[in-house]
């Protein structure tokens, strides 16, 4: 009995895929690409009024590398090889939220806790769930933040979850729309500090 030939054709073809894939899977990393997040003028130096201090930033499993990371499909996420961040992506979203807030807080001394010293001032904490490309074309990031007052009351616990398409294909589309997502975070949460009627 002869099997049709477009399942001849197809089982020829996946197995072909299945091949190169394992051929990639053991390949070393080659022309290695690092990228930051896009960076953000800061305004011009006043002096603070307030203190927020941008304490612990937890990242989920997956994210916690200096790799990129890509969603397949709703179920699959993969890193990636050859393209990572410059840095752990931890340092890049404390750097690049710190710069963002202070862009949109002037009166705000935003700073990381300082070992050794008791600030009193109101605490940021984030939790990251997601910070990644996907296939369909966009940038995802989602997670939750939470304002504590300087004798860690909260004063707002937020979950967040953004999108943003990428203009065109490539890693240096999806790092500026991720940037874009971490634009959008910083909106919302200086939006909320400011819309507190008295700053702890």
């Amino acid at each position: 009995m002869h099997m049709p030939f477009s399942f001849l054709r197809t089982t020829i073809c996946l197995l072909c895929s299945l091949s190169l894939t394992a051929c990639l899977g053991n390949r070393p990393p080659v022309n290695t690409q690092r990228y930051s997040l896009p960076e953000v003028s800061l305004p011009n130096t006043t002096t603070p009024t307030r203190i927020l201090i941008l304490g612990n930033l937890v990242l989920a499993d997956a994210l916690d590398s200096d790799r990129i990371l890509i969603q397949l499909d709703d179920i699959t996420i993969q890193p990636t090889r050859d393209h990572l961040w410059s840095a752990s992506l931890s340092e890049e979203l404390r750097q690049g939220l710190r710069s963002r807030l202070a862009q949109r807080l002037p009166d705000t001394l935003v700073t990381d806790a300082l070992p050794g010293t008791k600030l009193q001032a109101s605490r940021l904490q984030l939790r990251i769930d997601q910070f990644q490309g996907h296939m369909r074309g966009e940038a995802i990031m989602s997670g939750q933040w939470q304002w504590l007052s300087a004798d860690q009351r909260p004063l707002k616990i937020q979950p967040f979850q953004f999108t943003t398409p990428l203009t065109e294909n490539g890693y240096p589309a999806l790092v500026r729309a991720l940037g874009q997502d971490l634009d959008k975070l910083s909106d919302q949460i200086a939006s909320q500090i400011k819309a507190m009627p008295t700053q702890p």
